[in-house]
């Protein structure tokens, strides 16, 4: 069975990143920009989106086990997928700048500890 959701640990605390996002998004940025400070904006806005990535996760991975065919399957990926690409846009970044700053977040600690703060902000909201 193809995983549709992979598991990404992130930020001292174990999120969820759904692979579905991946699947829209252009190959992974050069290792030149994985150097590339970011500003608390850009690191707020991810944590926006992260959590809301995580929201609509946690409520389509339930659906997606009960489905009963793959059929179903793939359609509950596609509009998991669809919800999350406006989740990251509807914060104010493209899905490549997203799986930047995870990716980047994933071997920085000092990135992953900045977005920590962000994400226990947007969590409260």
């Amino acid at each position: 069975m193809t995983r549709i959701f992979a598991l990404a640990a992130l930020v001292l605390a174990t999120l969820w990143a759904p692979a579905t996002l991946a699947q829209t998004a252009s190959p992974p940025a050069s290792a030149g920009s994985s150097q590339r400070d970011y500003t608390d904006n850009d690191l707020k806005s991810f944590a926006e989106a992260l959590v809301q990535v995580s929201r609509i996760n946690d409520t389509y991975l339930p659906i997606y086990h009960a489905a009963k065919s793959p059929e179903e399957q793939k359609a509950v990926e596609e509009k998991a997928s669809r919800e999350m690409v406006l989740a990251v846009e509807g914060a104010g970044m493209t899905v490549d700048q997203y799986h930047e700053i995870l990716a980047r977040a994933r071997t920085s600690p000092e990135v992953a500890n900045r977005i920590h703060e962000h994400v226990k902000e947007a969590v409260t909201r």
